[in-house]
């Protein structure tokens, strides 16, 4: 039996318990994401088989802009998956130290129906998320390398499967994955008052010597601006990848598109510091 696995009837071991403690966590903080354990079998599927209903996902993503190609569609599948799934596993590995086993033939999943409400705005109602079932977790003298190829692990069938059906490059999309393990991460690390430890680790694995993840173009950068006359500081993650949304109808440079100079990313983060107010 594996000894971290919750079968029910057995008591918790004391690494499920901290997973189950920063499971908890991560729906308060980041509801957008499901995240479990082994126990609820209904309507999950491994990796492998759910990448056989990948239309389904590919035209959720026509949501988020009109007139999307195959390649963008593509593009937004992948930053969505790779973002939600550094926000589950991220989320219990910078909380817990334990390292969610990712393995394709291990880890489950759900597209499912999601109902939120942020205050006074209210989304959608056809609103959907991913749900992630973890069967194990686990530790390692080197948890950089441990996550680093669980996570690359999982993503290679979703990869393939997407550039089988819309022609998008499986370079493109690893650098899309990076970007999602790194702002998933500066994500977590702010909920966590732990910024600076949360971006060192997802460095640490998204720059794995030989890994498709890794290009040289993903960083951190600090934009400083004056706002109400008070100085504001916040960090912003450059991606290395590019989600095509200037392909889009009406569609426009994202403020951290690795297609703008480092100057025009600068001008335009502190300009959306002012506008935010910090």
């Amino acid at each position: 039996m594996d000894e971290n696995a919750n079968t029910g009837d057995w008591p918790a071991s004391p690494l499920m318990e901290d997973a189950q403690a920063a499971l908890a966590w991560l729906a308060q903080q980041f509801p957008q994401v499901g995240a479990s354990v082994d126990g609820d079998e209904t309507d999950f599927s491994l990796v492998a088989d759910a990448c056989r209903e990948i239309d389904e996902l590919l035209d959720y993503q026509g949501r988020f802009a009109a007139g999307m190609d195959d390649r963008t569609k593509g593009a937004h599948l992948v930053a969505f998956y790779g973002h939600h799934l550094s926000l589950a596993a991220g989320g219990i590995f910078l909380r817990s130290g334990l390292v969610p086993n990712l393995d394709p033939s291990s880890l489950a999943i759900r597209f499912e129906p999601y109902s939120r409400k942020d205050g006074a705005e209210v989304f959608p109602a056809d609103l959907r998320r991913l749900h992630f079932r973890f069967r194990d977790f686990r530790k390692s003298p080197d948890n950089a390398a441990l996550f680093h190829d669980g996570f690359v692990a999982s993503l290679a069938p979703v990869i393939e499967t997407v550039r089988a059906h819309t022609g998008l490059s499986s370079v493109a999309q690893w650098r899309l994955a990076a970007d999602g393990i790194a702002g998933a991460f500066l994500e977590i690390g702010a909920a966590a008052a732990q910024e600076e430890q949360a971006m060192a680790w997802a460095l640490a694995i998204v720059n794995t010597e030989g890994s498709p993840l890794k290009s040289g173009a993903l960083r951190y950068q600090k934009i400083a601006a004056i706002v109400d006359g008070v100085p504001v500081e916040r960090v912003f993650r450059l991606r290395s990848g590019c989600c095509l949304y200037y392909r889009t109808d009406g569609g426009t440079f994202c403020d951290v598109c690795v297609l703008l100079d480092e100057e025009t990313q600068k001008s335009r983060l502190r300009a959306h510091l002012e506008r935010a107010g910090g």
